[in-house]
């Protein structure tokens, strides 16, 4: 299957997915007002559609100051890991999780300094919205119009509306639209036979990394995470869970004429039930009682007829059913095997002279 079609009044093809005739589910993170931005929303998104991007760095201000002394303190209590001060400036070392958890979204697990490759320009403390870098020293001198500033881009095609952003987003800076409203729940029963370290099928193919094994060995899912797409449902072989939609986010329906089949087709995302074609009406050809076909009859034999047809093929009947005849029949074509043949009758003579040499010619 192809996701391309001929436009039939341009005669070029094209995606039929971007065209604005057809529905698409609406699943976006746009960032707000409120946005600052820092770093944490774009190593904690699964389809990596989120990219931050800064305009300042200390290095692009100039190299390290010689022998400058200072003290630089971060609070950890105040300190949100927001990872702005490390995109500034590489004093700043920020330690990563090695995965993960739904459970805690946090993507870093510490912040660092190395005060070999600081100064104490107290730029850092400046930048910070938690006020929890102290740094005393002599400040760098910059120009009045110093600012350091950000810019979010989320990649629409990419972007599956799971809402982690927003989760971990300590400045409810992204507004979430996810494609399904819905419930995702697991079923008592099939629980037990569920080996979550062994199977992975669920992990597999989330798309939203929402599931996890929680203390006691047992499956979980971190419901505020899930899209309800029904992979995990479809990949799970003990039927361990079921997800349900209520709502379908799409964008309008325009007035076509197959708009009714759009609506069918999205009503039956959360019905479950697809409408059939309408055949009450159809017309169905009747019955037609065919005869059947008579009995075949054996053909009438006319004897006298029969022995002449013998007599005649006597004299030539020994000669075709020599080995040299049968090959010429079997390797030539019909009009010149029929000549070659009679060639051979003629040279054959008389019957007389080939019962007395009893030899093949």
């Amino acid at each position: 299957m192809t996701d391309e079609v001929t436009d039939q009044g341009t005669g070029q093809v094209v995606d039929f997915r971007k065209l604005e005739r057809y529905p698409k589910l609406i699943s976006e993170a746009v960032p707000n007002e409120k946005c600052l931005p820092c770093a944490l929303c774009e190593p904690t998104c699964p389809a990596k559609a989120i990219k931050v991007s800064f305009n300042k760095t200390r290095e692009g201000l100039g190299p390290l100051r010689k022998g400058i002394k200072g003290s630089i303190v971060v609070d950890p209590e105040k300190c949100n890991l927001c990872g702005r001060c490390a995109r500034f400036c590489k004093a700043f070392l920020l330690l990563d999780k090695e995965k993960i958890d739904p459970r805690d979204l946090k993507p870093f697990d510490q912040l660092l300094v190395d005060e070999e490759l600081c100064d104490y320009c107290g730029l850092c403390a400046s930048l910070c919205h938690e006020e929890a870098i102290k740094v005393e020293g002599e400040p760098l001198k910059v120009s009045s119009e110093f600012k350091f500033t950000g810019k979010i881009n989320v990649d629409k095609d990419l972007c599956i509306g799971c809402g982690r952003c927003a989760l971990i987003c300590p400045y409810k800076a992204i507004d979430v639209k996810r494609p399904f409203e819905g419930e995702i729940r697991l079923i008592p029963r099939n629980v037990p036979k569920c080996d979550p370290s062994g199977c992975h099928g669920c992990f597999n193919v989330c798309p939203a990394s929402c599931w996890y094994v929680d203390e006691k060995g047992g499956i979980g899912v971190a419901k505020d995470q899930c899209i309800f797409c029904g992979a995990c449902a479809k990949a799970c072989p003990k039927e361990v869970m079921e997800i349900r939609r209520a709502v379908v986010h799409h964008t309008p329906l325009e007035d076509t004429p197959w708009a009714s089949e759009w609506k069918d087709a999205i009503a039956s995302i959360t019905t479950g039930e697809k409408n059939r074609p309408d055949v009450s009406r159809a017309v169905m050809p009747p019955n037609i009682e065919r005869p059947s076909p008579p009995k075949a009859e054996m053909p009438v034999i006319d004897s006298e007829l029969l022995r002449l047809i013998d007599e005649a093929l006597k004299p030539v009947a020994p000669a075709l059913h020599k080995p040299k005849a049968r090959y010429i029949m079997e390797r030539e074509p019909p009009g010149i095997a029929s000549q070659k043949i009679v060639d051979r009758l003629k040279k054959q003579g008389p019957e007389q002279k080939k019962a007395s040499t009893g030899k093949e010619t």
